[in-house]
């Protein structure tokens, strides 16, 4: 159960996107809609946000505390001809993924300010993985456990998408 503002906004976020993509297309979503629908789904009073903030994705402030949240949204498409034939994928699961994964971690852990009081990732996921590979995004992120930097982690489970919310603390 969501014991933070942030997992309480993924949760209702997840909804939102699922929603829309009910209208679109799940293989049509992309982070970028992902973190407006976080935005959009934050209920602290007088939150306010900067997308894009230095070298993060979002910078959200709550009075004069200040939290940093990355996002990571893995979706695999397959492209379609003209003619509708199935073509390549696209955005699928990988080594380089879960490495930048893992640098984005370390990028909130070594390179916030000081005055930020909490760091977040939240990594939005398809749970089913379309096409035969040795890798999935599931086998990649379903089973993360707190190990420094990483203090808590969160799973929340929506339809086709499973979101892990991690909180990072400094290095």
């Amino acid at each position: 159960m969501p014991t933070h503002w942030v997992n309480a906004t993924t949760d209702t976020a997840l909804d939102a996107m699922l929603q829309h993509a009910g209208r679109v297309g799940l293989m049509n979503t992309e982070e970028f809609t992902f973190r407006s629908m976080f935005m959009r789904a934050a209920e602290q009073p007088g939150i306010r946000f900067q997308t894009e903030w230095n070298k993060f994705d979002l910078l959200a402030q709550i009075d004069t505390e200040f939290t940093l949240i990355e996002f990571k949204y893995y979706i695999t498409r397959r492209t379609q001809s003209l003619d509708g034939k199935p073509g390549n994928y696209k955005g699928g699961a990988s080594k380089q993924n879960e490495d930048e994964f893992w640098r984005c971690v370390n990028k909130l852990a070594t390179q916030a300010p000081s005055q930020i009081a909490e760091r977040f990732l939240v990594l939005v996921y398809e749970r089913e993985y379309p096409k035969r590979s040795r890798f999935s995004f599931h086998n990649s992120y379903g089973d993360i456990t707190a190990k420094p930097p990483v203090s808590e982690v969160w799973a929340i489970t929506r339809g086709p998408l499973e979101a892990r919310i991690l909180r990072v603390e400094p290095a």
